[in-house]
């Protein structure tokens, strides 16, 4: 069940999405400042550069806007099993506590499997250099959360992070065709599981964070810009020191137009076999996750 919904998730959090700059003196203790306070940040000046990820972009939107998908195309079955294909939106996951699917399909490209030629070169240099960050991120927090948090875990935070387990998934949201299930929406809310996820800021607007009231917040960054937010993984295993906060994405509408919209998240994993807390090991609380999202 999400890091949200335990006892450590009853700390209030104030919603403080903080741009930060890679090249800062201090983005270290900012990082760790704005994770604790919201569990998102922005990340502007990193090392992923803009001709990249605007690369990727441009070859994913053909990829899904041609025939070829079908070439890929994987079962729910396999998405539980983390499997690297092409998932239309007929088998797109189900949001723990909601009914609809999302409207989305996506690519997932796992540990190993077949990924568009076209794609490729743009899509596993971009996750070569996002684990790297995602490596450094994770030694900025092991090095500056404070030590009573840090004193807690059963090993530090770089040495969870395992290559493997980690996911990139690129999401294509389609443009709306009226159609859609009543109260379906693009990503209904939701945590990740993840220790970290690294996403750069969208093509189109629509990321939502929520804050301790209940309150929606636009996450918001130019192009070229990385959102990091913490998962539950990470929520677990610093006792709710860095929250895994509830976002979702919106479906067009109210100054969000009517057309597709590509996401790239990379979901950095820990071992299976790390104890992120007493009653979880990060393989126990990812295949609880995964039953609750592939329940239907």
């Amino acid at each position: 069940m999400a890091c949200r919904r335990n006892t450590h998730r009853q700390k209030q959090i104030k919603l403080a999405v903080k741009t930060l700059s890679y090249e800062s003196e201090s983005v270290g203790p900012a990082l760790v400042s704005s994770l604790h306070d919201s569990g998102f940040a922005i990340l502007r000046d990193h090392p992923v550069p803009r001709s990249l990820l605007d690369t990727v972009y441009e070859d994913w939107i053909a990829f899904f806007g041609s025939d070829g998908k079908q070439r890929f195309l994987s079962s729910e079955n396999s998405v539980a099993e983390g499997r690297g294909g092409f998932y239309p939106v007929q088998v797109s996951e189900t949001a723990i506590d909601h009914t609809a699917k999302d409207l989305k399909e996506f690519f997932q490209v796992g540990a190993d499997g077949p990924i568009p030629p076209e794609c490729a070169d743009g899509i596993l240099r971009y996750r070569e250099l996002g684990f790297a960050l995602g490596l450094e991120l994770l030694e900025w927090l092991q090095q500056f959360t404070k030590e009573s948090v840090t004193a807690a875990l059963s090993e530090p935070l770089p040495g969870m992070l395992c290559r493997d387990a980690s996911l990139l998934r690129i999401l294509h949201y389609p443009p709306l065709l009226g159609s859609e299930e009543a109260g379906a929406v693009r990503a209904a809310p939701h945590e990740d599981i993840n220790l970290l996820t690294i996403l750069p800021v969208s093509n189109q607007a629509g990321l939502q964070v929520m804050d301790a009231a209940g309150n929606w917040a636009d996450v918001s960054g130019n192009r070229g810009d990385l959102v990091i937010n913490s998962g539950d993984m990470l929520c677990e295993a610093t006792g709710g020191y860095y929250p895994s906060a509830t976002h979702r994405v919106v479906n067009p509408g109210d100054g969000i137009s009517n057309d597709s919209r590509i996401s790239v998240p990379l979901f950095l994993t820990a071992r299976f076999d790390v104890q992120l807390s007493d009653r979880y090991s990060s393989g126990s609380y990812l295949d609880e996750r995964i039953r609750l999202l592939h329940r239907q």
